[in-house]
């Protein structure tokens, strides 16, 4: 009997086969990013937002939670055909009933941190808490930058995460952040001041990680009616906040999810067919588009058109990719890389990797240690991936855990198209992101299993 990687039994396990090749069009939920971001910033604007391609019954555990979080806000959200429309109520109302819940994102959890520190009214106090993963997960200098501009925070598990109580206070008109350990520490504060009264600028002291996702931001708030400029000053960058947030006048068609797109294309490949996805360009505000242009460096067959992004073929040889600005992108290459090493000999370096420690799972060290077991020559450090052939052939089977972590579940699932026998344990997790994911690859042709819990 193979265990699990931390001996564990979980109930829920299972796993995709080699030899079915995946093909069609793929049809695959909004980007909870861009949905979580428009969701938080449409309750703060003026006027009536309608969204269309987010479809609640068919949103992740993500979106669901930010949903929810607006409406305990005083927003309306009312289910239409093909999307939401959104009547924000006067924050000045804003009354704390009960405890706010982030879910486990901590993109909601940092967005609602600090729109709750900067916006709500002053003399109230607010509880904002998580489930599972986020419990773990810190944001200290965002806590810090929110101290700094007046608000109080508290931790009630005793360190710099949530559950958390905030007594609002409003910021002067510059707020400073100090080295950021994630882009959404970034985007958090830009949306907390988008919703203040006059220009408003965020001095940021040190590098912005994954800056794609701040530009994502950015963009957002400009479809809102507000600009955001930048500059350079002596420490870092000032982002100057200026404009009052406005409905679109017209419905705002939400984009595919570029990260499940690219596990739908690695599948794809990997399992030597072709899938295609529309909906999505080059041009897109999430930079995982650029998954296509990976997959061909491992000598697939992908392109982003003006129409949508399409990709197949197995890989025909390792590649070096630099990830700074799609670190989610990671545990997908990685499983890429080790079908290369397989099938080609070939050797594969991801690197710009940081941020990987502060997320569900330190995913850095969870991949390295699966493709480990696996058999292949494995080197990381905290910021680089390197995985080359092995000497030796690796367990069969093998129990991988995914740890709670939506993005591990996808990664060992893909590694189940190239070699027999990997069960992937805890695969539940993939609801956070992509609720249908196990029946959504079936329909594409993929061969699944499910496996009995091991005590």
């Amino acid at each position: 009997m193979v265990a699990d990687a931390e001996g564990q039994s979980r109930d829920d396990v299972r796993g995709l086969c080699p030899g079915a090749p995946l093909r069609g069009s793929a049809s695959l939920p909004c980007s909870k990013s861009l949905a979580q971001r428009v969701l938080l910033i449409a309750s703060q604007a003026r006027g009536s937002t309608r969204l269309e391609g987010l479809r609640l019954e068919r949103a992740c555990d993500d979106v669901r939670a930010a949903v929810e979080l607006v409406r305990e806000l005083g927003t309306t959200v009312e289910a239409l055909e093909n999307g939401v429309r959104l009547e924000p109520s006067d924050a000045r109302a804003w009354r704390p009933r009960a405890a706010l819940n982030a879910g486990e994102s901590a993109t909601l959890a940092r967005l609602a941190t600090a729109l709750l520190a900067f916006r709500a009214p002053p003399h109230s106090t607010w509880t904002l808490t998580g489930e599972r993963t986020l419990l773990a997960r810190t944001s200290t200098p965002l806590f810090e930058a929110l101290r700094a501009g007046g608000a109080r925070i508290e931790h009630s598990r005793g360190s710099a995460s949530w559950p958390l109580r905030i007594a609002p206070c409003a910021p002067g008109r510059v707020v400073r952040l100090e080295a950021p350990a994630s882009s959404q520490e970034v985007s958090a504060l830009l949306l907390a001041l988008s919703a203040l009264a006059g220009p408003r600028e965020l001095e940021v002291a040190g590098a912005i990680p994954s800056r794609p996702y701040v530009d994502m931001t950015i963009a957002c708030l400009s479809r809102f009616g507000v600009s955001v400029e930048t500059s350079r000053h002596r420490s870092g960058v000032r982002l100057a906040v200026r404009g009052e947030l406005a409905a679109p006048a017209r419905p705002w068609l939400l984009e595919p999810d570029a990260s499940a797109a690219a596990v739908a294309l690695a599948a794809a490949c990997l399992s030597d067919g072709e899938l295609s996805i529309e909906g999505l360009a080059a041009s897109s505000l999430q930079s995982d588009v650029r998954i296509a242009d990976y997959l061909a460096r491992f000598g697939c067959r992908a392109e982003a058109g003006p129409g949508g992004l399409c990709a197949g073929g197995r890989p025909l040889r390792g590649a070096a990719v630099d990830l700074s600005g799609q670190p989610d992108l990671a545990p997908v290459l990685a499983a890429v890389g080790a079908c290369a090493a397989w099938s080609a000999g070939g050797t594969t370096e991801l690197s710009g990797l940081g941020t990987l420690s502060n997320k569900e799972s330190p995913r850095l060290a969870v991949l390295a240690a699966a493709l480990r077991r696996l058999g292949l020559a494995v080197e990381a450090d905290g910021e680089r991936l390197r995985i080359a052939p092995g000497a030796e052939s690796g367990e069969t089977p093998v129990r991988l855990d995914a740890r709670g972590d939506h993005r591990m579940a996808f990664a060992f699932a893909l590694l189940g198209l190239v070699r027999p026998g990997i069960e992937v344990s805890g695969a539940d997790c993939v609801a956070k992101s992509w609720p249908s994911f196990w029946e959504d690859l079936a329909a594409w042709g993929a061969r699944t299993a499910c496996y009995p819990a091991r005590p």
